[in-house]
């Protein structure tokens, strides 16, 4: 008998670090939110500025937009990582113990990515409100989107790591960082979903994560191309991480100004000029926030019941 009282243990000190973790991120979120305003404010003049200061250096106007690009990634790119945030919010309510059938959580999917963009970011708010409504607590709901968030994350900086580690870089204090963080972000939630939720949504979450990227780096290769500037595959990821982060921190809106400011910074230890950088990534949030907006008007007229029951509770 004395051999099974170790695994309880375990588990509950595990859940007791993801709950004080959890706590933590909350106080600091209701901090943050007591400065929402001016915080909006300053990141909303730093988006505009860069923006007006990058297309100057690169000599860009709107007239040398390729909107063909444009067009590509609002008509195929968006949708479908649209429809890869309902099967991955589907995987990850399955975790919390609840089915949510496709369609709705396409709906649910659609406004959170939109409410990523409001003055108060309530995509994370949209999701556990959902969670919650389906039966599931508010700690575990909070706890489930949290760490689904950070293990997107890190797959992230994973990747930008190996983006950033040719030659030099691969010891730069940025890219070993980026790399010991993000691998050590995959295991410690990798870990916690397999004690949660089971080993098979684990490893689901994980490989939806490696396929998000991929529709990630889709999205802003057709942003880099649309400014006219051409950019290996491959050497997009450190930008993919500065849009991920910048949006799952929510200092600002949607990380209004932060991920752009991050890949641009991050654009130092590549051959992308930081201005096409910024440019490109603000260009894919314009784009995303087009299309959400669209996509929840079309919600909130067809389904107007449904688009009530997705608000995030009081």
């Amino acid at each position: 008998m004395e051999g099974h009282s170790a695994p309880p243990l375990t588990e509950n000190t595990g859940q007791s670090i993801a709950e004080r973790a959890f706590g933590f991120a909350q106080s600091m979120r209701r901090m943050l939110g007591k400065y929402r305003g001016p915080i909006f404010a300053i990141c909303a003049v730093l988006f505009l500025a860069g923006f007006w200061i990058s297309a100057g250096r690169l000599d860009l106007s709107f007239s040398d937009l390729a909107l063909q690009y444009i067009a590509l990634s609002a008509l195929i790119f968006i949708p479908i990582s649209m429809i890869y945030g309902a099967l991955n919010f589907m995987i990850m309510a399955r975790g919390a113990g609840i089915n949510i059938p496709f369609g709705k959580s396409l709906k649910i999917s659609c406004v959170a990515a939109f409410a990523e963009f409001l003055p108060i970011p309530g995509g994370a708010l949209v999701r556990g409100g959902a969670m919650m409504r389906e039966g599931s607590g508010a700690v575990d709901a909070g706890l489930h989107v949290t760490v689904n968030a950070l293990l997107w994350i890190s797959c992230s900086a994973v990747a930008a790591c190996f983006a950033l580690g040719g030659f030099y870089t691969i010891t730069h204090p940025v890219t070993l960082a980026l790399g010991a963080g993000g691998a050590l972000g995959v295991a410690a939630c990798s870990w916690w979903l397999m004690q949660k939720a089971g080993g098979m949504i684990a490893l689901a979450a994980l490989m939806m994560r490696i396929i998000g990227l991929g529709i990630a780096g889709a999205r802003l290769i057709a942003a880099f191309l649309a400014i006219g500037v051409a950019v290996q595959f491959l050497d997009l990821y450190p930008f993919v991480f500065a849009t991920i982060l910048g949006s799952a921190a929510s200092i600002a809106p949607g990380g209004l100004g932060i991920s752009e400011i991050v890949a641009a910074s991050i654009a130092v230890l590549s051959t992308v000029p930081p201005e096409a950088a910024f440019l490109a990534v603000g260009l894919n949030r314009l784009i995303g926030f087009a299309v959400s907006g669209i996509a929840t008007a079309i919600i909130s007229v067809i389904s107007p019941a449904e688009r009530g029951d997705m608000r995030p509770p009081k």
